[in-house]
């Protein structure tokens, strides 16, 4: 008679194969990542409303950007390529961020929300000019990346918090078969409560 086949030998089995099952939901969890004490401390500190800070010289960088990419091609398919992308980058004035561990939402005051699982996984997304493609988010070490995967060329942000934790650097890439080279160009934005503070101490407070 095996050891198994008794009855302590049964329940012995039994606790050995749950306590197998218990550590392969626990690994399980571990992997996904979607609820680490670190990866919550990142949509924390991440979460809140972010106001355009780069000036005239990130509003005239995009525009500049479109032409570099454009430059070369036959001028009619050139004006219609920049009017696209051009339109396609508009600066927004705010950004929304929230963070779950369900869902992330980046919401620009000029855009669609983007809104998908916090696991990466691609959800359909549409553009406020109906422009359709696959977007997915995700974490990539300490910045959160957005990526727009549609027929015609794809669109890449990285979102950047600086130590400051309160200046936020987003860096665009728009690529496409149908362009000589990618649409390159980064802006800053500063998080809202951090721009009141600083309205509010006035420029004879600095330092205090």
């Amino acid at each position: 008679m095996s050891i198994a086949s008794t009855p302590a030998g049964r329940r012995e089995h039994r606790w050995l194969t749950l306590i197998v099952l218990l550590g392969a939901l626990h690994a399980a969890h571990a992997g996904d990542g979607q609820g680490t004490p670190e990866l919550e401390a990142l949509r924390s500190r991440y979460a809140g409303e972010y106001l355009f800070v780069g000036g005239s010289a990130e509003r005239a960088g995009v525009p500049a950007a479109v032409e570099r990419c454009v430059d070369g091609m036959f001028f009619i398919a050139r004006g219609i390529a920049y009017d696209r992308l051009l339109k396609s980058s508009e600066i927004c004035a705010r950004y929304t961020f929230e963070l779950g561990a369900g869902s992330i939402s980046v919401a620009g005051s000029c855009r669609t929300p983007d809104t998908s699982p916090a696991d990466g996984r691609e959800v359909d997304h549409r553009t406020k000019q109906g422009e359709t493609s696959k977007l997915s988010q995700r974490f990539e070490d300490q910045t959160l990346v957005q990526d727009f995967r549609g027929d015609e060329g794809a669109r890449k942000v990285v979102w950047t918090l600086l130590p400051d934790g309160d200046t936020l650097r987003a860096k665009v890439v728009i690529s496409s078969k149908h362009l000589p080279r990618p649409v390159e160009y980064s802006l800053t934005y500063r998080r809202k409560s951090a721009e009141v503070q600083a309205t509010d101490r006035g420029p004879g407070d600095a330092g205090h």
